[in-house]
């Protein structure tokens, strides 16, 4: 009607379509379509925030799809280190993030926020924000470490792990961004501190 004039906020587990939608003007809409799941996906985000900072992230939980290839590791089971290659797999999404626009970012959230926080909520947080959530979890991304050099790696199991205990203790999200290497995990930071400014300038 062109009065700017937003529609009512559907039912949280009726909030795809809707939240599809919105976020074609902070993405893009192929990366809408790429890389994000269709089904749940406000309760997804909530919980793999939530997670970010802990020890897993639920992989069945993620709100994007699974990165392009396989993971690499050079040498063999006794003693091997990250394939340099693997860094490749994560540049396309890289690439969405690097081009996302905060100030439309921060539009959609704070339209979508009751749903959020309802998520939220569910996860057995009754009384907390999920934005505070939100920035603990940009917190300990932007703390993850910078490893130069051959990063050697460890399987005790099916996963490789990092040979280096001090790295393997650190919380799930770190772990990421040192597993798409350090000009990727720049990307990502960057872009963290331009939402993490945006997040703690906008009352809630």
């Amino acid at each position: 009607d062109g009065s700017g004039a937003l529609a009512p906020l559907p039912e949280l587990d009726q909030s795809d379509g809707a939240l599809q939608a919105a976020l074609p003007a902070v993405i893009g809409a192929a990366a809408v379509k790429d890389y994000l799941e269709p089904a749940n996906l406000l309760r997804r985000l909530v919980v793999t925030v939530d997670n970010i900072p802990r020890q897993k992230i639920s992989a069945d939980k993620r709100p994007v799809r699974g990165f392009g290839g396989t993971f690499r590791a050079d040498g063999d089971e006794l003693h091997a280190t990250l394939d340099t290659r693997n860094y490749a797999r994560y540049q396309p999404l890289v690439a969405v993030i690097r081009n996302l626009d905060v100030g439309a970012l921060m539009k959609v959230y704070v339209r979508f926020y009751p749903l959020v926080q309802r998520a939220y909520q569910d996860l057995g947080y009754p009384h907390g924000y999920f934005n505070d959530r939100l920035v603990e979890a940009i917190d300990a991304l932007l703390a993850a470490p910078q490893v130069t050099g051959p990063i050697e790696l460890v399987r005790p199991n099916v996963m490789y792990e990092f040979a280096d205990p001090a790295l393997e203790a650190r919380p799930a999200g770190q772990k990421l961004m040192i597993r798409m290497g350090t000009e990727n995990a720049a990307v990502i930071k960057a872009k963290l501190t331009e939402l993490r400014a945006a997040l703690t300038a906008t009352p809630h």
